[in-house]
């Protein structure tokens, strides 16, 4: 992991001009699409994967999928960190043999660390906010995941002071679901390789439905929100977002620990940073 970046990154003006027109929406379509990841094998390591689901009013009435796990070896209520997922995965893609977030924590946990819990719901293709269709992301983790986390006696969790952590369409999620639920109630949040565009005239329409959309919804000029929530940023070099994502931290005060190194848009990348992000959610969540 690289030096973390926290100050002299150049400003940038997230204000679009009153005759700015959109342009074609799919001008940057490739940006985060991943190979589609429906079904992702289990990993062999780690604790135990639950699973589940509920229907979700806030997902247009289907059968939404999640997964969590426990660290082995440990009783008692625990905090919780939850995972909103990436582009073309779900639930069970953080708990892949791709990711394998549950070996990360079972071996931060194993070297006497607080242990905390981590849980995922599928959200499909939504963004996180208010669609067109009249799905929500969003709202289906804040009014439904999180209320059946604290309710479930399985788990033996509490929701009360909680971790968020996302990559891609998923970074950009966590990131505007800490900003609605803000401090004290959000302990940190880590993302990965955020899903951002700076461009008010230039943004997929799988992440926005309209212009009006992403001026409601994109988290520039927003950056006050985190002013009291630890942050830590994680993206590779080559990554296609990390430019946008160096101007959007840039306007964090105070900055955000932003550790960057080579890298694109992969797993792989993803992988390697999973124990930081693990260590600094757990450190804060302990607190």
């Amino acid at each position: 992991m690289g030096a973390a970046l926290t100050g002299g990154l150049a400003a940038c003006s997230t204000t679009p001009a009153a005759t700015v027109a959109p342009r074609n929406l799919e001008t940057r379509a490739a940006d985060d699409e991943l190979p589609s990841d429906t079904s992702p094998v289990p990993s062999p390591g780690g604790p135990p994967v639950v699973t589940g689901s509920f229907v979700s009013a806030k997902m247009g009435g289907r059968e939404t999928r999640w997964a969590a796990v426990r660290p082995s070896g440990v009783s008692g209520q625990l905090p919780v960190v939850v995972v909103l997922h990436a582009l073309n995965t779900n639930e069970r893609s953080i708990f892949s043999s791709k990711l394998d977030i549950q070996s990360v924590l079972q071996r931060y946990v194993d070297a006497g660390n607080p242990p905390f819990a981590i849980a995922a719901a599928d959200a499909g293709r939504n963004y996180f906010h208010q669609r067109a269709d009249g799905t929500d992301g969003a709202a289906m983790v804040l009014d439904e995941f999180i209320p059946m986390l604290a309710s479930n006696g399985e788990l033996n969790v509490s929701t009360e002071r909680l971790g968020l952590f996302g990559w891609s369409m998923g970074g950009y999620g966590a990131l505007r679901i800490g900003a609605l639920l803000g401090s004290p109630r959000v302990a940190a949040i880590a993302v990965s390789s955020p899903a951002l565009w700076a461009d008010p005239r230039n943004f997929p329409s799988r992440a926005f439905d309209s212009y009006e959309d992403y001026q409601a919804n994109s988290l520039f000029g927003r950056q006050e929100e985190f002013a009291k929530i630890p942050l830590l940023i994680s993206i590779g070099s080559s990554d296609q977002f990390f430019t946008y994502t160096r101007q959007w931290a840039a306007g964090l005060h105070p900055p955000a620990a932003f550790g960057t190194s080579a890298g694109g848009h992969t797993n792989r990348f993803w992988r390697s940073v999973l124990p930081e992000q693990v260590e600094f959610l757990g450190r804060n969540l302990a607190r």
